[in-house]
C-alpha cells in the first residue's frame, strides 16, 4: 500500500491525486470511523450538559463555568481526535499498525493545529479588515470583491495543518510551507479542493433528500423531530466526512511535494556546472 497510494512515486494529475484519495478513504475508513465519532461527540459535550441538566441553549452556556470548561475540552478532544485520524491513515499507509502511537501524537499536536487554525482564520480574515473602512451601501460588494486576496490565501496555507502533524513542522514553518509548496500550484490544490467539497456537498444534499423521503414513511411530521434527525444526518456527514478531508489532504500534500522535490532537483540539474 504505501508504494501504490502514499507517497505517490511521481507527481500526479488532479485526476489521480483525487482517485489516491479516495482509494486512501477506502482502505482507512473503518480505523478512522470511531475516531470521527469521538471528534463529533466531543464537539457537543457543552450542548450535551445544558440539554442533561434541562437548561435552555444559550450563546457561551449563558456564562457558565461549567459550560466554558465543557467546551474547551471538547474543543480540544475535537481536534486531538480528528488529529488521531490523519495519524491512523498515514501509520496505515506507512505499514504501521499501532493506535496508541497514533492517539499519542494526536493529543500531544492538538495545540499546535490549535494555534495554525487560529493563524489560518487570522490570515484570511485580514483580507476583509478594509470592510470597516467601508460605507455601509458597499459593503457586500466589498465581500464579493474582498473574497478574491481571501481564497488566495485560504488555498495558499491550506496545507499548513497536514505539514504540521505529517511533515513535522513548526506552527509558522507549516505556514511558510504550506506557501512553498503551493505556489505555482495554486489553481490545482483551488481545483482538487473544490471538486472535494462538491463530492460532499452532493452527498449532504443525499442524505438531506433520504430523510425528507424517509420521514413521511415513518411518520415523522413535527418539525422539531425533523430537524433533530437533520442534525443526526450532519453528524454522519462529519463523522464520515472528516476522513476524507484528511486523505485529501494527505493525497495533495504528498504530490505537491513530489512535484516540488522534482522542479528543484531540475532546477539543481540545470545550474549544475558542465565539464
Amino acid at each position: 500500500m504505501p508504494t501504490l497510494l502514499y507517497p505517490p512515486a511521481r507527481p500526479q494529475t488532479i485526476g489521480e491525486v483525487l482517485d489516491s484519495a479516495f482509494r486512501i478513504y477506502t482502505a482507512t475508513l473503518l480505523v478512522s470511523l470511531p475516531f470521527g465519532i469521538l471528534a463529533i461527540v466531543c464537539g457537543q459535550l457543552p450542548r450535551i450538559y445544558l440539554i442533561a441538566t434541562g437548561r435552555p441553549l444559550r450563546q457561551f452556556g449563558g456564562g457558565d463555568p461549567v459550560w466554558l470548561i465543557l467546551y474547551g475540552l471538547g474543543l480540544f478532544f475535537s481536534i486531538a481526535f480528528v488529529n488521531v485520524i490523519v495519524f491512523r491513515q498515514a501509520g496505515l499507509l506507512a505499514g504501521s499498525r499501532s493506535t496508541r502511537r497514533a492517539v499519542v501524537a494526536g493529543m500531544r499536536k492538538a495545540p499546535a493545529t490549535f494555534v495554525v487554525a487560529i493563524l489560518l482564520f487570522l490570515a484570511v480574515g485580514v483580507c476583509f479588515v478594509p470592510l470597516a473602512l467601508m460605507p455601509s451601501d458597499y459593503i457586500k460588494w466589498g465581500v464579493v470583491v474582498l473574497s478574491v486576496p481571501a481564497t488566495y490565501v485560504g488555498v495558499l496555507l491550506s496545507c499548513c495543518v497536514v505539514a504540521v502533524l505529517v511533515g513535522g513542522k513548526g506552527v509558522f514553518a507549516s505556514l511558510r510551507y504550506s506557501a512553498h509548496l503551493v505556489r505555482g500550484n495554486w489553481w490545482r490544490v483551488a481545483a482538487i479542493f473544490s471538486v472535494a467539497s462538491a463530492m460532499l456537498a452532493v452527498f449532504y444534499v443525499l442524505l438531506g433528500v433520504l430523510a425528507a423521503l424517509l420521514a413521511p414513511l415513518a411518520g415523522i411530521a413535527d418539525v422539531a423531530v425533523f430537524a433533530a434527525v437533520s442534525a443526526v444526518m450532519a453528524a454522519v456527514l462529519g463523522v464520515v466526512g472528516t476522513p476524507f478531508y484528511s486523505a485529501v489532504g494527505l493525497a495533495l500534500y504528498s504530490d505537491l511535494e513530489a512535484r516540488r522535490e522534482g522542479t528543484d532537483l531540475e532546477r539543481r540539474i540545470a545550474g549544475a556546472p558542465v565539464n
